[in-house]
């Protein structure tokens, strides 16, 4: 794995924040806020299975998840973090490519996330208003007191016969707590199922 640098992810530096005190630290999003704009619903009911896979890995009680999607512009399938040899790229190059093109534009999430736990939908508004309030994180946990933090996710991008997906998924729980990389899946006997891959990632950690 490698740590972010500079060149991976237009600059995660510059991005790490949308407001100060945000959630979204390592999110992929553009500087732009699409809070005026109608986003489309995500609708793709493999997309909210591995979601459901990576919640309930992390064992909190209740999730408040992020209701847009990461986003970011210029994403290509060469600088969203990911760097692997010829065996890789003929492999997964191909949910690579979907996953750059899916970053371009956020999408809105819907109450399609199948796991048991209880979870909140937030929208980016909301959080910031909430991080931008005098008490903060402490603000955000007398609202969410079992939640753990707040997940956001990019849309899938999986390849041609939707076997292999690739998903970013990032976690923030404090000013100096978070973590966030790519996740790799493939569908086995029609189940997905994390995978490891012979690839670089950029993660950010906190």
């Amino acid at each position: 794995m490698l740590c972010p640098t500079r060149r991976d992810i237009g600059t995660l530096l510059a991005i790490l924040l949308l407001v100060p005190g945000s959630p979204v630290r390592g999110s992929r999003q553009d500087s732009t806020a699409h809070a005026e704009t109608v986003l489309t619903p995500y609708a793709d009911k493999d997309a909210y299975l591995i979601y459901a896979i990576l919640l309930e890995s992390s064992k909190s009680p209740s999730f408040v998840i992020r209701s847009e999607t990461d986003s970011w512009s210029g994403a290509t399938p060469k600088n969203v973090g990911i760097k692997g040899d010829r065996s890789f790229h003929r492999v997964w190059g191909t949910a690579l490519k979907d996953f750059a093109s899916q970053y371009h534009n956020p999408r809105l999430l819907t109450r399609d996330i199948p796991i048991e736990g209880p979870y909140e939908l937030v929208s980016q508004r909301t959080l910031t208003s909430i991080f931008k309030s005098t008490g903060g994180w402490n603000t955000f946990y007398e609202r969410y007191p079992s939640s753990g933090g707040v997940f956001s996710f990019s849309a899938v991008g999986f390849d041609a016969q939707r076997l292999r997906a690739i998903v970013q998924m990032n976690h923030n729980c404090g000013l100096l707590c978070g973590y966030g990389q790519p996740h790799f899946f493939e569908k086995k006997d029609g189940k997905w199922l994390e995978v490891s891959v012979k690839a670089s990632v950029t993660v950010w950690a906190s």
